[in-house]
């Protein structure tokens, strides 16, 4: 491979929230953590460089948009998803959380109420609540580990809510969704008249043969209701770089966000994020290719292992993200002691699944990004804490 993603990079003492706020989130500082998702891996040499370009300048002030960063946009979905975006559609954002709450602001009223789908991200609970919005819940079916959307349950919830937030690839259980399922989920929104806000920012992680489609793609109608959520940051580790966007087809709709947008006074742009940005999408492909094998690859390493070591955890599919969904419930374990378990005779900072709303309990996430010696020091670690359940090893 030309990248190294073997490479282990010492990121303690950095500010690092994965690894430096371990002690204020877990009681413990030496922990391994596999928790928040960012990825352990040096970025895309062309990002570097092109950062590197922004620090040899020397000047940082501020910074204009030009037609060439909305075009590494328009030509990275047209190229990688098949979706025509009109440079207009583009608003620049400091993060896809926080244009989730911006959008929760600008489409809904106080008490309106605001549809997700659980288990999910865990900001699509919070965010309604802080902002004093009605929390609709949708849970997903699992069974054994496969995960299909209940569209009874969304039909008849959906005229309770004004907004979908919908998780496509879904973070946490990996499903990246067909295109029938989404045309159904689009239908019902059309229905009910719901905006739906679609998070697609883990669309580029996708593992063959499955694809990921976005939303807006299907028909002039249903792009007419679609906000899409993405940025480069998921994608390329650019977490830390404060940059993302959405894309509203829709002018009325458009000018309704901006508008609130503007309100706000967050349309400032960071330039080292946009270059990033740009860099990414232009030169990045040969860096992300070879990612994505590697990810899959510690996926398959994961499953190989737990199923030879720890067979009563169960690794979910992972059709997309580089975030794998442990089922521990045969462990026996409730989640605070799982938690214990993990922490405390495990030494792992993993993603309690109770986070992620009804459907969490008794599982746990597991970032993947890493290298694989990490992720074999994991395992083992996994073992240490749950090959006993019930005892105090």
């Amino acid at each position: 491979m030309a990248f190294d993603f073997d490479q282990i990079i010492p990121r303690r003492h950095t500010d690092c929230l994965k690894y430096d706020e371990l002690e204020a989130r877990y009681g413990r500082a030496e922990l391994l953590p596999l928790w928040v998702a960012d990825m352990d891996f040096r970025v895309a040499p062309c990002v570097t460089a092109a950062l590197q370009r922004l620090v040899d300048h020397g000047v940082y002030g501020y910074h204009v948009r030009r037609p060439r960063h909305q075009q590494a946009i328009v030509d990275w979905w047209g190229r990688r998803h098949g979706y025509t975006v009109h440079p207009e559609a583009i608003v620049y954002t400091p993060g896809v959380v926080p244009v989730l709450s911006h959008l929760v602001q600008a489409l809904t009223g106080e008490d309106d109420g605001v549809l997700v789908q659980s288990p999910v991200y865990y900001p699509f609970f919070w965010l309604p609540r802080v902002n004093r919005r009605r929390l609709v819940i949708n849970p997903l079916i699992e069974h054994q580990g496969d995960y299909q959307i209940d569209f009874d349950d969304l039909e008849a919830k959906a005229a309770q809510a004004r907004i979908l937030i919908f998780s496509s690839p879904h973070n946490p259980v990996g499903r990246v969704w067909r295109p029938d399922e989404l045309e159904r989920v689009a239908s019902i929104c059309l229905r009910h008249g719901l905006v739906l806000v679609a998070d697609e920012i883990h669309n580029d992680l996708v593992f063959a043969p499955h694809r990921h489609t976005p939303v807006a793609r299907l028909s002039p109608e249903i792009e007419r209701i679609t906000v899409t959520a993405h940025a480069a940051s998921k994608t390329f580790n650019l977490a830390s770089l404060a940059t993302a966007y959405v894309l509203i087809a829709d002018a009325g709709l458009r000018a309704r966000f901006a508008a609130h947008h503007e309100a706000l006074a967050v349309d400032g742009l960071n330039p080292f994020g946009l270059e990033a940005t740009v860099a990414a999408f232009n030169e990045g492909e040969p860096w992300l290719a070879e990612l994505l094998v590697y990810l899959r690859g510690n996926y398959q390493y994961l499953c190989a292992q737990l199923q030879a070591r720890l067979p009563q955890v169960r690794v979910g599919p992972l059709e997309g993200t580089y975030l794998a969904w442990l089922d521990c419930r045969a462990t026996g374990l409730t989640p605070p002691q799982l938690r214990q378990r993990l922490v405390e005779v495990g030494g792992l900072a993993l993603n309690d699944g109770p986070i992620f709303g009804p459907g969490g309990e008794g599982f746990q996430r597991l970032n993947l990004a890493c290298p694989r010696a990490t992720l074999a020091e994991a395992v083992a670690r996994l073992e240490r804490a749950l090959a006993l359940p019930g005892s105090d090893r």
